[in-house]
């Protein structure tokens, strides 16, 4: 049970099933409500929580029922919660509510009487302030979803990596989270290798390093590639292969995932390539040192589509999104798979 950040409308969940599959694990959806993902999944739910960023936390999913009190008491106590808390743990109950859902519902009022549900079946220490166990409801449109939290997403580690406090800064940069969920969205592996082709400063290389990939990035200016050096070593990374180049011609190279955002934006110059030869020119090459089944995760504004090109370039189209960056630009995010 995925408790999702809500910051996007598709990006959160598709990040969660693509850290899934790089992983090397199986799921299945099982339920997609809003800001709430329900899977079948064998994966390791720290596992998942260390390499995530739009997600909250993750829970071993227990009931779903109607946003009713009668139906979600009934749902709870009619559950195998008692069989999966630890003997001699501490427990505390939090209801939780998405956007405006079930409005007539007091949840500090239902939380106690849910503790009380399973006070009643275990003797159990209710602690609120430091409880072993937290039990969490979430109150999403007209259900209500029910887990025991398993592992929590520090999501305060994006804030302070921001792109100001690097030692080298351009305004290019992308946002920490959404760069690691690029990274994600390209599957990439944690011992595997991951390609940036436009690295610039390194803001997607760092957190396909802190996540224990080895890094390859290519820019075609000096200035860059030596602000990402100078990034990756200041956050401690240091498996990383860095390279003045041209996307377009990249050397002969072998990697499992790629993760990019090449230069369209206000503060990005594509040195003098029109935008539509850039990428239709980088996409093959980029596809060309690409494993077999490997993933590639790009950017682009959303007036120039990718699809056409991708084919020409031996690759499937797997998901896109679309992100409003400002008022005159919305970015679209690709996954391409390589045939």
């Amino acid at each position: 049970m995925f408790l999702l950040s809500g910051e996007h409308p598709t990006l959160p969940a598709a990040e969660a099933a693509a850290a899934i599959k790089a992983e090397h694990r199986a799921f299945k959806v099982v339920e997609q409500l809003d800001q709430v993902l329900v899977a079948e999944t064998r994966a390791n739910p720290e596992a998942l929580a260390s390499r995530l960023a739009m997600c909250r936390g993750i829970c071993l999913h227990l009931c779903t029922s109607g946003a009713t009190e009668d139906e979600i008491l009934e749902a709870v106590g009619s559950s195998d919660i008692v069989d999966l808390i630890p003997h001699g743990k501490s427990f505390a109950v939090h209801v939780k509510r998405v956007k405006r859902s079930a409005p007539d519902i007091n949840t500090l009022g239902l939380s106690e009487r849910l503790a009380s549900i399973v006070a009643e079946e275990i003797e159990f220490e209710v602690d609120l302030a430091h409880p072993d166990v937290e039990l969490l409801g979430v109150l999403t449109g007209d259900k209500c979803v029910f887990g025991i939290t398993a592992a929590r997403v520090d999501r305060n580690q994006f804030t302070k990596r921001r792109p100001t406090l690097r030692p080298a800064f351009h305004p290019s940069t992308l946002p920490p989270a959404f760069a690691r969920c690029m990274v994600n969205l390209a599957r990439t592996p944690r011992n595997g290798t991951l390609l940036d082709a436009f690295c610039g400063v390194g803001g997607i290389l760092l957190e396909a390093g802190l996540i224990g990939a080895k890094l390859i990035g290519v820019d075609i200016e000096r200035e860059m590639i030596d602000g990402a050096r100078r990034n990756l070593e200041a956050s401690g990374i240091s498996d990383f292969q860095l390279m003045v180049g041209d996307a377009r011609k990249l050397p002969a190279l072998e990697v499992d995932a790629i993760a990019t955002d090449p230069p369209y934006g206000r503060q990005a110059t594509t040195g003098g390539v029109k935008l539509e030869e850039l990428y239709r020119e980088a996409l093959p090459s980029m596809a060309g040192v690409l494993k077999r089944k490997g993933y590639i995760c790009v950017t682009s504004p959303a007036e120039l589509e990718l699809d056409d090109i991708a084919i020409g370039a031996g690759l499937r189209t797997i998901e896109k999104h679309e992100q409003r960056v400002h008022r005159s630009l919305t970015r679209r995010i690709y996954v391409f798979r390589r045939k």
